[in-house]
Parts: C-alpha cells; structure tokens; sequence
C-alpha cells in the first residue's frame, strides 16, 4: 500500500508552528528609517509652565536615534545634540529614549503604515506635551530652498501680568533667497491685529537649523529658530518649522510652502 498524503491547512500549521512575537510584530509593524521634523508643545502640569519644542530627529537601521533639540521652558530656552535608542511594539508605537544633558527624555510615538512616525506623546513624568513629525530629506539645506509663498497658523502663549496669555496668528509670506516679506492677522488676549513685517534667515553651516529675525511695520522685532523641512530636491522645501525666541512669547508654528 503507498502512504496516503495528509495536507494541513494553513491555519492549523500556523497554529502548530507560531511565528515569534518579535517576527510577528515586525510583520505587522514595519519599522523606518530617515530623518524627521519634530514639534510639539504642552505644559510642565505641576509648576503651569508652558513648553516647547523642535527637534531633528535621525533614526538609524540598528534601532539608535541621534539628533539636536531646542527647548522652551517659560521664559528660558536649552539646546542639545543627543542620542538615544527606540523600539517597536506589537502595537505599532515606537518607544523612543533620550539621553540628554539634563535627564532621560521618553516618548511614544504611533506609526503610519510604512513605519513612519506621525504623533507621539512625551511621557516625562509631569509634563503635557504632545508630538507632531514629519519626514525630511537626506539633503543639506540652503535658504532658496524655501523660494516662494509659505503660510501658517500658530498658536502660542504670551507673558502678562506675570501669567501666560493666548495669543493666535495667521501669516502669509514669501520667500527670496533668505530675505522674507509677508503678513500677520494676530490676537494677543484677544486684541486683534494685522500688521506687514520683512526679515531674514541665517543657516547655519552645512545644517537645516538657522534662526530668523523679523521687524514689523510698528518696528517690533520678533526672533525665532528655525528648522527647514526639507522635500524632494527639485521641489525644494516643503515649509519651516519655528520656535519663539523671544522670552515674554512662546509660540512654536509650521510654514507650509505652496
């Protein structure tokens, strides 16, 4: 008699022979890697501080993460190139540590489908803050990559009184070769203003972060840092993001370039 040819089906050899979680996850869950735009902002809960930040944020095949950071914390601001280790769970929220020079900054982030990150929040034990990321070009930077039209809105917080007031702004700009001239539709506390205002970018060498200073029609001056997000290299830059300098406003805000 020949033997008689028995065939599983899949579900039960799958059943039989699991996969490994770390495999399945991996599966699930693809990992990227690349260069990504950070900002967020939020609140130190236990001392009403507001915060602020940007981030460059490098993630490297061997699950490392390297990058540069400025931060607001009310009136003072710190920066700091770190380093630090990520991983992926089963969940698809990549776990994020930073060694900085001031502490162990976490953070967990939820993935899109191709890996990437999009929001995350920090869970530093008292603070609010969330996250939002958007993926960067492998490309230096120069200021005509933001040629053209850019607009944004942003919401912030200003200092009165020796408290934190709202403020909000909406700005339409264009940009030529790092000079720039637009407008501002702002309410500081709910007084309303629209005002015109010129100014320039200064890069740093072979890096994407420069800062920015601006003068408004009344001769304000506002100061910013700034990150170029940059795109595709024939398309330029995909906008900016920028963080208040100033120590009385701390506002942190995205320019899309059209």
């Amino acid at each position: 008699m020949g033997l008689a040819r028995v065939v599983l089906p899949a579900a039960l050899l799958l059943a039989a022979f699991p996969v490994p979680a770390s495999q399945a996850a991996s599966a699930k869950c693809p990992s990227s890697t690349g260069r990504f735009a950070v900002w967020g902002a939020g609140v130190i809960a236990n001392r009403k501080t507001p915060t602020a930040r940007l981030m460059e944020e490098r993630w490297l095949p061997d699950g490392r993460v390297e990058g540069l950071i400025v931060e607001r914390r009310g009136q003072g601001e710190r920066r700091s190139a770190y380093t630090g280790q990520r991983t992926i769970g089963s969940n698809c929220v990549a776990v994020i540590q930073r060694t900085l020079p001031w502490g162990v900054d976490r953070s967990e982030v939820v993935l899109d489908g191709r890996g990437r990150p999009v929001y995350g929040l920090i869970r530093n034990t008292g603070q609010v803050l969330s996250e939002s990321w958007l993926p960067m070009a492998t490309d230096r930077c120069n200021s005509a990559n933001l040629n053209g039209l850019a607009v944004s809105r942003q919401v912030g917080l200003s200092q009165v009184n020796g408290g934190w007031s709202p403020n909000a702004v909406v700005q339409r700009e264009r940009w030529t070769n790092g000079s720039v001239e637009g407008i501002a539709l702002s309410s500081y506390g709910g007084d309303n203003e629209s005002v015109s205002y010129s100014g320039a970018l200064s890069l740093s060498p072979k890096s994407c972060w420069g800062t920015i200073q601006e003068t408004d029609q009344s001769g304000r001056t506002y100061n910013y840092s700034a990150l170029i997000v940059n795109g595709r290299r024939s398309k330029g830059a995909r906008g900016y993001l920028y963080l208040q300098r100033d120590p009385a406003d701390l506002t942190v805000g995205w320019l899309v370039r059209d």
